[in-house]
């Protein structure tokens, strides 16, 4: 009978883990790293010290500064050097504040 109810036990337990119901849908924290999602400056690091809002694209992103006309090749992978000397991300990380 212990052989049984030990049998039973295994079969329930399939070792698959829930979802997570807590996680959230705008992806995790942003970090501050380049072309996440910020507020303000503060919401950045070192490596991307500027906030700034790319009107339109409706996106405002960790950024940093670049040289104009120079293809992009100083900014974070994933971005565009713009005519005003910052980098322009083609989307923001999936991330919120």
């Amino acid at each position: 009978m212990r052989c049984f109810a030990f049998v039973l036990v295994l079969a329930a337990c399939s070792g698959d883990t829930p979802p997570n119901v807590d996680a959230d849908p705008r992806g995790p924290k942003c970090t501050g790293v380049p072309y996440d999602s910020c507020a303000t400056e503060h919401d950045c690091m070192t490596a991307a010290p500027m906030c700034h809002t790319f009107q339109a694209d409706g996106i405002q992103v960790c950024t940093t500064v670049c040289t104009a006309g120079g293809g992009g090749s100083d900014c974070p992978a994933g971005g565009t050097c713009n005519a005003m000397g910052i980098c322009k991300p083609t989307a923001a990380n999936m991330c919120h504040l």
